[in-house]
């Protein structure tokens, strides 16, 4: 799969350095939030603003998108064609998407205007629709010929989005282990000052696991799902940030590791004594407190729809036995849900 290439800059580009022919595909917040951008996107011919949210990445609405998309590009090259997508995840998701089959496939540059985008998920190749409630379902491996780290454009955002980025700047670094999550593992302040600091480590070390498995083949990458397996339904049922969802995803799977024995007690309270990993995971606890039992029947529901599935009860959980060292095993959705009990109870108890 090709590598996408990475732009760091101060401001945002010059459109005619992005493509040829251009259409821009950008989350409609944006230009109400900030006048340059406003003034920037009207230097391209063809624009195509949505709604950034799961509504967006729908099925079942993709194909009044498609149909508009496609008469705004009627007398565009497919060989010139490039789509400028800006914005967060879903955004990022749906573009990359209408770039991977419109005209059978066109260029397309990444620029996220959100850090769990700029962290995450514009990196990879991966684009998604969802099907249902069930997230993610279709979708295509479609990399980014370019993707535009823009500071001015991500600390734009209200400072509240930097505690939702770290969640995934926190995962890359314990999947990673060694430099990274020795220096994040000291730093003090969740902000975007430190986001930024780190981004460029951040997406070197996801891109190292993507180059190992591009398409998912070997199974190696689904290390990069640390956390994301009960916090893909927290999200979903909850309507909670992907951040906030991911930090609780993460706490849970590092305390079930301990409790499988795969990761020491000693090693867990190293990770939980740093000042950024102690209070991010921390604070993820909350939902499970609100995990009623009655809850459980909608969230066995959604994990039986996770893509990670290897049977009809079994997924892929991945563990972490210390920083730099994951373990996947197989194990039965009502596992997960056993161990959510034992962890409400855990916390409720002491």
């Amino acid at each position: 799969m090709k590598k996408s290439s990475l732009l760091f800059t101060t401001e945002l580009p010059k459109p005619s350095d992005l493509g040829e022919e251009l259409l821009l595909i950008y989350d409609e917040v944006l230009p109400q939030k900030s006048a340059d951008f406003k003034k920037w996107m009207k230097q391209f011919p063809l624009s195509y603003g949505v709604r950034a949210g799961e509504t967006l990445k729908s099925v079942d609405r993709f194909p009044g998108h498609i149909k508009r998309i496609v008469e705004l590009c009627e007398n565009a090259s497919s060989r010139k064609l490039t789509l400028v997508v800006v914005g967060g995840g879903s955004v990022g998701d749906f573009g990359g998407f209408v770039a991977s089959i419109l005209k059978r496939g066109v260029g397309l540059v990444h620029m996220p205007s959100t850090w769990l985008a700029a962290i995450d998920s514009a990196h990879g190749g991966k684009t998604a629709l969802n099907v249902g409630s069930a997230k993610n379902q279709i979708g295509t491996f479609y990399p980014a010929r370019e993707i535009v780290l823009c500071r001015s454009l991500l600390l734009a955002q209200p400072e509240a989005r930097a505690f939702e980025g770290f969640g995934e700047l926190l995962k890359i670094a314990l999947i990673r282990g060694g430099p990274l999550w020795s220096q994040l593992s000291k730093e003090y302040e969740v902000n975007s000052t430190v986001l930024w600091k780190y981004l460029n480590e951040a997406i070197t070390a996801k891109n190292r696991v993507v180059a190992a498995d591009p398409q998912e083949k070997s199974g190696y990458r689904h290390v990069l799902n640390l956390g994301h397996t009960l916090g893909h339904v927290l999200e979903s049922y909850y309507e909670l940030p992907h951040g906030v969802a991911i930090n609780y995803g993460l706490d849970f799977a590092l305390r079930w590791s301990v409790e499988k024995k795969i990761m020491s007690r000693a090693q867990y309270d190293q990770i939980m004594h740093a000042p950024v990993s102690g209070y991010m995971l921390s604070a993820g606890r909350d939902e499970l407190l609100q995990s009623k039992p009655a809850i459980l029947k909608d969230f066995r529901q959604q994990l039986l729809s996770d893509k990670k599935k290897t049977k009809s009860s079994t997924l892929r959980f991945v563990f972490l036995k210390k920083p730099g060292q994951c373990i996947i095993r197989e194990v039965d959705v009502d596992e997960i849900l056993i161990e959510v009990c034992r962890q409400k109870e855990e916390e409720l108890h002491g």
